[in-house]
């Protein structure tokens, strides 16, 4: 996939936020209701899964519109917010301001090509994966174990192939009215590509019902994964 038409697809989906919600922009659920039950729905497994302390560093990579690095940001001593979007980064920033959240660091910048000067306790990766091309994929997997504290968790949200490997490329979308690209991993590909490079799986599930409406597609699933940096993992078991 070209990481410019990327950028370019959601610096086009915020300049929607005139007619959507910022719930929308980020979800591409262009209906309001949906997108709130979405939100809703998401809300109740992966708050428990990130189980935020008041002394955790959150990484947020494809940070979007601000959605879950502000809601980390309420319990958490700081929050770093990575995205490419600089229209999207510029969301995130209003929507900080508008809460009153100040322990927020917003960087622009490609998930895959962030370096972080210190280690984090929790990285969050949502809806992004499914945006990179295999090499870039796995250069962000292991950005993230360089950047993870011993016996750090990560936890990752985003589409999953239900039984193969699921691909979009460059098509358009009559939903999003724009050109749209995507791979959908199958869970052993995410499994395999993190546990690979320094990460042990605590538990992965999918976010919605198996018949709820929430489903967009037949071949793929919206999936939370879990896991724990293998080293601290294994030094704990000891």
């Amino acid at each position: 996939m070209d990481s410019r038409k990327i950028k370019a697809f959601w610096n086009a989906r915020a300049d929607k936020i005139a007619s959507c919600s910022l719930e929308s922009l980020s979800n591409l659920e262009p209906d309001p209701s949906m997108a709130q039950k979405k939100v809703k729905e998401e809300r109740e497994k992966i708050l428990p899964a990130v189980a935020i302390q008041s002394s955790d560093r959150v990484l947020d990579l494809g940070s979007g519109t601000g959605q879950w690095a502000c809601e980390f940001a309420k319990n958490a001593k700081y929050v770093c917010a990575v995205e490419s979007s600089p229209k999207m980064q510029a969301l995130a920033m209003g929507n900080a301001r508008s809460q009153g959240i100040f322990n927020i660091e917003f960087v622009e910048c490609l998930a895959q090509e962030f370096h972080a000067t210190v280690k984090f306790d929790l990285i969050f990766i949502s809806g992004l994966m499914i945006y990179l091309n295999d090499c870039d994929a796995l250069k962000l997997v292991k950005n993230c174990a360089n950047n993870l504290t011993d016996g750090g968790r990560l936890v990752l949200r985003d589409g999953t192939g239900l039984n193969k490997r699921f691909e979009i490329n460059d098509v358009y979308s009559k939903e999003l009215s724009a050109q749209y690209s995507a791979i959908y991993r199958t869970a052993d590909e995410y499994i395999e590509m993190f546990e690979r490079n320094s990460f042990c799986l605590d538990y992965h599930q999918d976010m919605f019902s198996s018949v709820s409406e929430l489903n967009k597609r037949k071949e793929t699933r919206l999936r939370l994964y879990c896991f724990k940096n293998a080293r601290g993992f294994h030094e704990a078991k000891v």
